[in-house]
């Protein structure tokens, strides 16, 4: 049993504790700032973005230019919520854009990378559930 547990799967699945940490505390323990648990957010989530598009790189061989740019753009993005989220920008623009992005990542991780693989249960299992549940706290937090 303990051989066909996936590490990576249950890590991945852990990394949304801190987002139910927030959520609680927003709506039951009221304990931690409001502007920390926002520049949290925030910042935690564009991790996230930036780890996702980076993963599909491989070092080891020459990949296709497309796929280069592709794990590229994740970075570019956070750079630009990160200026917005200095400026102050609104807080609920920001988030709805982060989860447009985690959802556009989404569907272009599936064109570009999954719909060449015949194992498909990386995607199916792991990066459309947590996706969904990302934005869904997201949207929860800005509610």
């Amino acid at each position: 049993m303990l051989q066909k547990l996936n590490l990576q799967f249950i890590f991945s699945y852990l990394g949304l504790i801190p987002y139910l940490i927030i959520i609680i505390n927003k709506y039951f323990l009221f304990q931690i700032n409001s502007e920390l648990t926002t520049h949290f957010s925030i910042y935690y989530t564009i991790i996230i973005i930036v780890f996702i598009g980076s993963i599909n790189w491989n070092l080891d061989k020459k990949l296709d230019k497309i796929i280069v740019i592709y794990g590229l753009l994740p970075s570019l993005y956070s750079i630009f919520i990160i200026i917005l989220n200095l400026i102050n920008y609104d807080f609920k623009i920001i988030i709805v854009l982060l989860v447009i992005f985690l959802i556009l990542q989404l569907l272009f991780d599936y064109k570009f990378i999954y719909s060449k693989k015949q194992n498909k249960i990386a995607y199916y299992f792991l990066r459309l559930p947590l996706t969904f549940f990302i934005s869904v706290f997201l949207l929860i937090f800005i509610s």
